[in-house]
């Protein structure tokens, strides 16, 4: 009685290892719904639009193309500018600071239909605090900016659609 009892137990156990299997489909499944997600994200953040600040590097024109080198920075402002200007000793202008972390160069195509907003300096008779803005072609924009302007743009779809020159911080 004992040694049948081994037995059925042994069969038992020698019966479950080859009776188990892998589930291929549902890993597969799994697999289609990672996928999925990984997809959707992707063109989530391509569809979506980037603002950031940056300083202008260079332009460059390839295939009738214009292509801007910029460099993303961040602008401090108020308690934040005065405590980095003073870490750095930083004197004088500590109203505004851009900061830059570490240069990574990034170089996009400007649209063709890109809005590209320059300072006016020909307006003397503004009077408020924010320096009155002109709406200008790519060619005179090229020709205005020069290296380390801060500028604000926006990028969709790997291509500059918006780009608008900021007053100098110093």
């Amino acid at each position: 009685m004992k040694y049948i009892f081994y037995l059925l137990w042994a069969a038992l156990a020698l019966t479950s290892c080859f009776n188990t299997r892998y589930d291929e489909a549902e890993e597969r499944r799994k697999q289609r719904i990672r996928d999925s997600i990984h997809a959707d994200s992707v063109t989530m953040r391509r569809n979506t639009p980037d603002t950031t600040l940056a300083t202008y590097k260079r332009n460059a024109l390839c295939d009738g193309q214009h292509m801007i080198t910029f460099d993303r920075v961040k602008m401090l402002s108020g308690e934040e500018a005065a405590d980095y200007a003073k870490r750095h000793k930083r004197y004088g202008n500590n109203v505004n600071v851009v900061v830059n972390q570490e240069v990574t160069l990034e170089t996009l195509p400007l649209a063709e239909d890109a809005l590209i907003l320059m300072i006016d300096d020909s307006d003397t008779t503004s009077t408020s605090e924010q320096p009155a803005m002109r709406r200008t072609t790519i060619a005179d924009a090229i020709e205005d900016l020069k290296k380390e302007d801060v500028i604000q743009i926006i990028v969709l779809h790997r291509s500059i659609i918006y780009l608008r020159q900021l007053p100098p911080t110093d």
